[in-house]
């Protein structure tokens, strides 16, 4: 008896071990299966005229981008991630809609200073979709997609043309700075909105918070590579924009959490940074590629920042954070404007290494930029791609894309498969159980199971882009590229010096010429002829590119 009641005792031991073993594991998998139903907070940064090769992580030797690096080592980079066009307008109507700008009124170009909203009302946006999944959205920087302006009593007749449609310097004496304006963030699926219009280039120069202009222009807009004859707010400084964008960035991050712990927070934050003029402060000097370069250094603080907020406030492990480039660079510092900082009555932004480079990507057939040309440093801000902003080859397409997830990404993942940013919208959808109908991101295919899983199928088999500045269809397949002729009387930067004529048809093969210098229109007409079919497809069908 005693024997049987020590071995009973033996064993009510080991089961009880094994169950105390059993209830730990599942609380832990209770735990797990929280975290994992947990809604992830998402915050998008994309940089303004950043290109392939402007990062470490991507390949810059005169750039260090410690905390954007950060990101990559912790996260997944892209190697093949393209905008829907190279420009900022169209590329940014596609980031938030998923939709191709070439199915927009927009078929080349940018949104002129006051035009109207590109963004139909009723389109459903990134901000509007997460909006109604319970986030508090928040955009902050660089909108550039239209507004509605209220007329004072000096608007000329026929404003539709003569104000909305113009490029006209002084059109600010006609607008009412006083009333709301309507159509933008706020009523795009934005909860809040702080930011400017357009480039910090661009006039009205004025910031906007939500629906209302802070502080009307009444001041003098000294010239900085951007145009003249128009005023600004007083309390717009363009050296300090981008500076400006980070501090509201990081109010937004704490004064959320603070107060709205419980809800997600979608951020999205369309750097000013770093689209000319390039005007560093307390990072001059800080590269070795110039004024363009000091300022890349300016964003790699800013991503520095928010991600201390987001540190700070508990919800970095619960954030996927996206960093990208609404399209590629520009070469480099325009010698124009060297030259200005030198001579006229500015701060010398030259510093001593710059006089031992001379202009390059001269183009005599340019504006008064590219005929001055560019100084580089011998940095390659489109890495080993040719073309730059605005052209129709992959150095305006191609833009680096990093997904920091903790917990859900592999750290130091590389994924090779082609992207577009207007897939941000269904990779959203699906982290989120939603579906999309057919009028909701009609161009836009998850990569989330990448995401997951580096070696999972890819949804995406082609891309139906256009050129930013030459409104030319564009199509990659299979790792051939096609490129249409350039339309004439468009753009003069569709004219690439030292690239093959844009208004000559084009067609590469990515997989052995990445830097686009074999055109094999002529010799493979059966391909030229498969890769246009596709494109004609595309522009009669939707969602109609995924496997």
């Amino acid at each position: 008896m005693k024997n049987i009641l020590n071995i009973n005792s033996g064993l009510f031991k080991t089961l009880i071990f094994v169950g105390i073993i059993l209830l730990l594991n599942a609380c832990n998998s209770e735990q797990e299966y929280n975290s994992l139903k947990k809604t992830p907070n998402i915050v998008l940064i994309v940089a303004d005229d950043l290109g392939y090769g402007d990062l470490s992580c991507y390949g810059a030797t005169k750039i260090q981008t410690p905390a954007i690096d950060g990101l990559a080592s912790d996260g997944m980079s892209f190697s093949n991630a393209y905008v829907s066009s190279s420009l900022c307008s169209p590329s940014r109507y596609s980031i938030l809609t998923g939709r191709y700008s070439w199915r927009s009124r927009l078929k080349f170009g940018v949104l002129k200073y006051y035009e109207k909203p590109l963004i139909e009302k009723d389109q459903t946006t990134l901000a509007s979709m997460l909006q109604n999944q319970g986030y508090y959205t928040a955009c902050v920087g660089k909108w550039h997609l239209g507004f509605n302006w209220a007329l004072n009593e000096n608007a000329p007749e026929n404003p539709e043309k003569t104000v909305f449609n113009s490029w006209t310097d002084n059109l600010q004496q006609y607008i009412d700075f006083s009333k709301p304006v309507k159509g933008g963030p706020i009523e795009r699926g934005f909860d809040y909105f702080y930011g400017m219009v357009g480039s910090n280039n661009m006039q009205p120069y004025v910031y906007i918070e939500n629906d209302r202009v802070t502080e009307a222009p009444s001041e003098p807009q000294k010239a900085y590579d951007h145009y003249k004859n128009a005023e600004k707010a007083p309390n717009w400084d363009i050296k300090t924009i981008n500076q400006m964008f980070t501090f509201k960035a990081v109010d937004v991050i704490n004064n959320h959490f603070q107060k709205n712990s419980d809800d997600p927070l979608f951020l999205y934050f369309p750097a000013s940074a770093i689209h000319r003029p390039c005007l560093p402060t307390f990072t001059k000097g800080k590269s070795e590629a110039g004024l363009r370069g000091d300022i890349v250094v300016e964003l790699d603080w800013t991503v520095k920042e928010i991600v201390d907020a987001l540190k700070e406030n508990g919800e970095y492990e619960n954030t996927l954070l996206i960093f990208t480039s609404d399209n590629g660079p520009r070469p480099g510092d325009p010698v124009l404007w060297l030259n200005n900082y030198k001579e006229g009555n500015y701060e010398n932004y030259n510093l001593d290494y710059f006089d031992d480079y001379s202009p390059e990507y001269v183009n005599e057939n340019g504006n008064n930029i590219w005929s001055n040309g560019w100084l580089t440093y011998g940095h390659d801000a489109a890495g080993d791609l040719l073309g730059f902003k605005s052209d129709a080859w992959d150095g305006g397409y191609k833009v680096p894309f990093i997904v920091h997830w903790p917990g859900k990404v592999n750290s130091g993942s590389i994924s090779n498969d082609n992207i577009c940013l207007t897939d941000l919208m269904a990779t959203f959808a699906e982290i989120l159980g939603q579906d999309l109908n057919e009028q909701e991101g009609e161009d836009s295919y998850s990569f989330l199971p990448t995401l997951l899983n580096p070696e999972a199928p890819v949804e995406r088999q082609s891309l139906t882009l256009v050129g930013g500045a030459s409104g030319a269809f564009i199509e990659i397949l299979n790792g051939w590229k096609y490129i249409e002729p350039a339309v004439k009387g468009r753009w003069p930067e569709t004219f690439y010096p030292d690239g093959p004529s844009a208004f000559e048809p084009q067609l590469y093969n990515l997989g052995e010429d990445k830097s686009e210098t074999n055109n094999l229109y002529e010799q493979m007409p059966d391909k030229v002829k498969e890769l246009q079919q596709q494109i004609e497809k595309i522009k009669k069908s939707v969602k109609s590119e995924g496997m």
